[in-house]
């Protein structure tokens, strides 16, 4: 979400890949921007943010910063899954040690494991931290783990709290998963934010979209959570058809979030790191249509949130 073109020399990190470098300016910019939209809580380094194409310093730093930005306002949840036991422990020691409120684990990408073996990989992370651990279910074209692998993990495990689904049809698994631990374990949902009324029909308790379009999201929460439920899936579906295109590929998906970042004045630059898609001039026209209408729908729910507050009354 945040890796963006360098300001200047004092504001950058000193970790180079691929001739892009961080600045820290803009990702404490849109921490601070996440909050004021209404964002419960605030997580990085995530898929949004690239974490696949960082070195192992760059990544330590972002969690740094998030911890630095957020200052207590929101929970800050530090992604620290990575190739090994080792190096995920590693991080997640390192996370608690600088005062992260929540732990986001996936598990390795890079071989498949067997129900035995991701168990015992997320035993080994939640019982080296005491900080809350919420595991990533990421699996964006199938099941993913088990529901009941989740029960067996917290029943073993009393800070792993939380279920991060990122599957096809998550609804049913959410349910499982929360009747199964009678509640104990919280559901929430990813996936760009696509299948977020989904998530409110079968118990989630929250979403994991990018930063750049927080404020519609939060607005939807409010609005279902406030049995307005069908104006709540109005405002979703304004926002289909740029959730169509970004979600093709996860790299179309940062492209266009990094995209309405710097239409909104939070990043220099849209550019992705390397290897990254390149679009012809056709697709980057129909992203800054799409852009236009987003940001539209955000400056409309800003408006309506603001109104009422001017006039003396609570808004809704």
């Amino acid at each position: 979400r945040f890796l963006v073109e360098r300001e200047s020399e004092r504001d950058k990190f000193n970790y180079v890949f691929g001739g892009h470098l961080y600045s820290e300016a803009a990702f404490r910019k849109e921490v601070d921007f996440a909050i004021a939209g209404g964002a419960a809580a605030v997580c990085a380094p995530g898929f949004a943010t690239e974490f696949y194409k960082l070195t192992d310093p760059e990544r330590y730093r972002v969690a740094q910063l998030l911890v630095e930005q957020t200052a207590g306002r929101v929970p800050a949840i530090v992604s620290t899954g990575a190739g090994s036991v080792h190096a995920t422990v590693e991080f997640s020691r390192y996370a608690e040690s600088i005062g992260a409120d929540c732990l986001m684990v996936t598990a390795p990408k890079w071989c498949a494991l067997g129900l035995r073996e991701m168990s015992t990989f997320y035993e080994s992370v939640c019982q080296s931290v005491k900080i809350p651990v919420m595991i990533q279910d990421a699996d964006f074209t199938g099941g993913g783990l088990p529901a009941k692998l989740f029960v067996h993990l917290a029943e073993r495990c009393p800070n792993f709290q939380f279920a991060k689904l990122e599957i096809v049809l998550p609804g049913s698994k959410a349910m499982e998963i929360i009747q199964l631990s009678e509640g104990k374990l919280q559901v929430l949902y990813g996936l760009g934010g696509v299948a977020l009324m989904d998530g409110l029909a079968h118990g989630a308790v929250g979403v994991m979209p990018g930063a750049a379009l927080i404020e519609i999201y939060a607005r939807i929460f409010q609005l279902y959570d406030g049995g307005r439920q069908q104006e709540a899936k109005a405002l979703f579906y304004r926002l289909q058809p740029y959730l169509i295109f970004a979600l093709q590929h996860l790299e179309l998906a940062v492209h266009i979030e990094k995209r309405v970042l710097k239409r909104r004045g939070l990043f220099p630059s849209d550019r992705t790191r390397e290897p990254t898609m390149h679009l012809d001039q056709a697709y980057q026209k129909q992203m800054d249509e799409l852009v236009e209408d987003a940001v539209q729908v955000c400056e409309e729910v800003r408006a309506a949130s603001a109104a009422p507050r001017k006039a003396g009354v609570p808004a809704q």
